[in-house]
């Protein structure tokens, strides 16, 4: 009891009540959801296809619940998505936790699976994605969760890349610079030479190749503490085209309670490159927030034209709306 009058004056003290939470299990129906990002560019990256990219980011806000969240549980994930054109799909971005962060460059085989959804089944891929920074990246089995794919994972079986590096130093307040570009767009390695093909893929009659196509890499730079960390290469097979899109999501880290976190944080930008035109910059933003399954309504996107920023907000102290009309996506500017 003494513990619990405690913090309920530390709150006070700090000017913020910070709500209750249910005591009830966390559910997709209970929980801080996904807002999503889009921009347009001119020429789109539909007809110009994307070989750079560049994005500043800062972390305004994270603050955790001390009555229901005593043990700062969750965090946030900064990521954009993408696809090679003709090729690979992926994400790549920044997470925030209480003690610390990571960096993220993940990447699927183009060509993996035959069927959707349940019926998926892997087969022989044509469009590998291969990790060429073995020190952060390895071949993984990523979106296995149906039975039949999980018994492959248990076996070895991967079908895509990850890379992924610890970043302990990072607080509220830092700002990053997140690049992603396409370092060569003819490259040519053995992946014996790089961890190999695991053995399982012999159910799909896959071994050890060579492997031609763009290499890309992603890399992070610490603004504040002005350092570089290179987060991982891969090579994406195919002709080396450039990325036909681009969009972004701000996610919360595990189940997350509406009033569990607040949390905010802002990005600056795209700049995008292509091959023989200037560096592109957005010509509008517009947001998207999916509530109207959970609980958890209090959700913002708001951003500026003349700094080319787009913040996303959520958490019991954040007090106004962002419009909705099902999933089409609103203008923020």
């Amino acid at each position: 009891m003494l513990h619990l009058i405690f913090l309920l004056v530390l709150t006070a003290v700090k000017g913020q009540q910070w709500p209750e939470d249910s005591s009830a299990r966390c559910t997709h129906t209970s929980k801080q959801t996904a807002m999503y990002g889009r921009f347009a560019f001119q020429p789109p990256l539909s007809i110009k296809p994307m070989t750079s990219f560049e994005v500043d980011i800062k972390w305004d806000e994270l603050k955790f619940n001390p009555i229901s969240n005593p043990h700062k549980r969750g965090g946030v994930y900064i990521s954009y998505t993408t696809q090679v054109t003709g090729g690979p799909p992926g994400y790549f971005g920044i997470q925030i936790v209480n003690n610390g962060g990571n960096f993220i460059f993940s990447f699927w085989d183009g060509d993996r699976f035959t069927g959707k959804g349940h019926d998926k089944e892997p087969k022989k891929s044509s469009k590998l994605v291969w990790p060429i920074n073995m020190k952060n990246c390895q071949r993984n089995c990523q979106d296995c969760g149906l039975p039949q794919l999980r018994e492959l994972a248990k076996k070895g079986f991967t079908t895509g890349t990850k890379c992924f590096v610890k970043y302990p130093n990072m607080r509220v307040g830092d700002r990053y610079k997140i690049g992603f570009r396409r370092k060569s767009k003819e490259f040519t390695i053995n992946t014996a030479d790089y961890g190999g093909m695991p053995k399982s893929h012999s159910i799909v009659d896959e071994y050890d190749r060579e492997v031609t196509g763009g290499l890309w890499e992603m890399y992070v730079e610490d603004v504040d503490r002005e350092s570089r960390h290179l987060v991982g290469q891969m090579l994406m097979e195919g002709d080396g085209n450039g990325m036909k899109y681009i969009r972004t999501f701000d996610e919360m880290l595990g189940c997350v309670k509406c009033n569990a976190i607040q949390h905010k944080d802002t990005r600056y930008g795209p700049y995008i490159g292509g091959d023989g035109i200037p560096v592109r910059k957005p010509l509008k933003m517009e947001g998207l927030t999916i509530t109207g399954h959970t609980t958890c309504k209090k959700s913002f996107i708001s951003g500026e034209k003349d700094d080319m920023s787009i913040s996303f907000e959520a958490g019991p102290f954040t007090t106004k709306t962002f419009p909705q009309d099902g999933k089409k996506y609103q203008k923020v500017w």
